[in-house]
């Protein structure tokens, strides 16, 4: 098998279990991986045998396969960072249980061969580790993969990404990642290219500056339901103000930062909602060259965010002069508060007119000082104004049930 280059060969993710739920039809197979006993492993035809005996399906048998690797085999980071990736057999890797892409790929393969399956290995390029959105993936192929025959249909898998990721320690953790099983060729294509053309699986297939020139997406942005629509490249260019209207399914909570190189803007230089069936996504940017990365959780679900993605913002900053946005508080996601006006964040001395949509809600209010400035407004939709002076403005609610009102955002008076 063709060497490749000790290039981007492991994903990058941020921890986020509460999306990454194991499927409760692989629950079987799943059972009989992860109880594998260590005398079963002394050979790959050993292993195959007794992962895939008690499987009825084609599908089963490779997930068995799939499911053992992923939660056996290291990924050999030290030799990844040092360059010196030496060629490896699947018995090497069963035997360390350790090994970079090629290893788990020929794993994979060999234990798939072994259990009757018609499977593949699939060297190309992929955005991993170190990749920055908008960038190149690289001049040589840096990653591989397979592909396995099921019930007469080629489909898609990886069991290196499947494993874990890179942490910024520079160290592998394990987590697993249900997503490159069996990938749609639709979303595998956003971070895997193969050699060649034909193991995309689409058609037509797509060219590698259509690879390289589309956004950086994450597993999660598939689990929680969201959809690129028009927004596919991968290099947005703005004047300073960006507005983004990504499609989504069900009901999120998101958030974004800014970062150049060496630094991370400050969090009102954005400001992300859930507006019906979009999630809108508003940046300030300054000029230069940044990346803009998304987060997103289901929305009144506890836990941590989600990568989801990066765009690359190439911003001439002729509109930098214009404010920031309000500070966003936790109730406002997990509410489901939207904002109609004022999205601008530094607001002026004097009247000013507010308006939110939120569900549940009895009231609603403007805190200045000690001023309060009740909302007109019933079935969640508030609307009034308040007399806004120098310093903090609050926009807050009252909810059945509770006495105390629930800050949304934080406005500046200036």
């Amino acid at each position: 098998m063709k060497r490749l280059s000790a290039a981007l060969c492991l994903l990058v993710t941020v921890p986020a279990s509460q999306l990454i739920a194991q499927e409760d039809q692989y629950r079987d197979p799943d059972e009989r991986a992860l109880s594998a006993p260590l005398s079963v492993t002394e050979s790959p035809a050993a292993l195959a045998d007794w992962l895939t005996g008690t499987s009825h399906s084609e599908r089963d048998k490779a997930r068995a396969i799939f499911r053992w690797i992923t939660a056996n085999i290291s990924y050999d980071a030290d030799a990844f960072f040092s360059g010196q990736i030496a060629p490896a057999s699947a018995e090497d890797a069963l035997r360390s249980r350790r090994g970079v892409c090629e290893g788990y790929a020929g794993l994979f393969s060999e234990l798939c061969r072994k259990a009757g399956l018609e499977v593949a290995g699939i060297p190309g390029y992929a955005k991993g580790y170190g990749y920055a959105a908008g960038r190149s993936s690289g001049r040589k192929p840096n990653h591989s993969w397979n592909a396995i025959r099921l019930d007469g249909r080629w489909q898609l898998i990886d069991c290196t990404w499947g494993a874990g990721y890179i942490g910024d320690d520079r160290r592998f953790h394990r987590q697993f990642n249900p997503h490159y099983f069996l990938t749609s060729p639709g979303e595998f294509i956003y971070d895997h290219f193969p050699e060649k053309d034909s193991w995309q699986l689409l058609d037509p297939p797509r060219s590698r500056e259509e690879f390289e020139n589309t956004v950086y997406l994450k597993p999660a942005f598939f689990v929680l339901g969201f959809s690129v629509g028009s927004n596919g490249a991968g290099t947005l260019r703005t004047d300073g103000e960006l507005t983004l209207r990504l499609g989504v399914t069900g009901s999120v909570a998101g958030a974004a930062t800014l970062t150049s190189e060496n630094s991370t803007l400050d969090e009102r230089t954005t400001f992300v909602q859930q507006e019906g069936q979009a999630l809108v996504v508003r940046a300030s940017i300054p000029a230069g060259d940044r990346t803009l990365r998304l987060f997103a959780r289901s929305a009144g679900t506890p836990g941590e965010y989600a990568w989801i993605l990066d765009y690359r913002v190439v911003s001439t900053g002729r509109r930098e002069s214009q404010s920031l946005y309000p500070k966003k508080y936790g109730a406002f996601d997990d509410r489901r508060v939207v904002l109609v006006e004022p999205v601008r964040g530094v607001l002026p001395r004097g009247t000013t007119r507010f308006h939110i949509h939120a569900p549940g809600a009895e009231q609603a209010a403007v805190v200045v000082g000690k001023a309060w400035s009740v909302l007109d407004g019933t079935a969640g939709e508030f609307s009034g104004v308040a007399h806004v002076m120098p310093g903090a403005v609050t926009l807050c609610a009252r909810y059945p049930g509770h006495e105390e009102w629930e800050s949304l955002l934080e406005y500046r008076g200036k």
